[in-house]
């Protein structure tokens, strides 16, 4: 769902990828977990969606009644998401930003970064996720999506077993698990990834 800068060509590679797939690139059907975290929000939550891609979380959480803010670096991932909350009649505040230099200024009782921040560095990762923690509202919830070292993972920043639950020592873990999971994003090829999925609630 996330997308950061990863040049190729030239180009950011999720612009392009976004572009040139039709529809939404990871689809819009939400998934078991999200489905899983959206039960635990009060009503009318006020969520942050980081790295929304082309909208699957952020168009779901809208549909159910949270106030939802989205953003992600691609231009053509933020176009797709409007075009689709516009049609679903959704109200989804949404922008073009950059997590590598991004800082969230307001409260939220959610935030959510699903498969994004591990496109930054390792400084910029535990930045940005103590930034999360910090904007959090008590009660309130973390749901992160991070790829874990693997063959496939050629990402920045390569979490280790149990990194991403060991960043929030004081809070809550409603949920974790490490897996393995084969996917396909557009017009690409089968491939495997290592994966760790968050959901904490601050209770402080």
């Amino acid at each position: 769902m996330g997308s950061l800068k990863n040049k190729i060509g030239g180009k950011y590679r999720f612009e392009k990828e976004y572009a040139k797939t039709r529809g939404a690139y990871w689809g819009l059907k939400p998934g078991k977990r999200l489905i899983e975290f959206e039960a635990l929000l009060k009503r009318n939550s006020k969520v942050l969606d980081l790295g929304c891609g082309t909208g699957r979380v952020a168009l779901y959480l809208a549909s159910k009644g949270h106030r939802v803010t989205a953003m992600d670096i691609a231009e053509t991932g933020i176009a797709k998401l409007d075009a689709y909350a516009k049609k679903a009649k959704l109200k989804v505040k949404s922008f073009v930003g950059d997590l590598e230099t991004y800082k969230i200024l307001e409260d939220y009782d959610a935030i959510c970064a699903l498969f994004s921040i591990h496109f930054l560095t390792k400084r910029k990762v535990y930045r940005l996720v103590k930034n999360m923690q910090e904007r959090t509202r008590k009660n309130g919830y973390n749901f992160i999506g991070v790829f874990r070292k693997g063959k496939e993972n050629r990402n920045k920043y390569q979490f280790s077993n149990g990194e991403l639950s060991g960043m929030y020592p004081v809070w809550d873990i409603i949920s974790y698990k490490e897996y393995s999971k084969e996917e396909k994003h557009g017009k690409g090829r089968f491939h495997t990834h290592e994966m760790s999925n968050l959901i904490a609630q601050k209770t402080f």
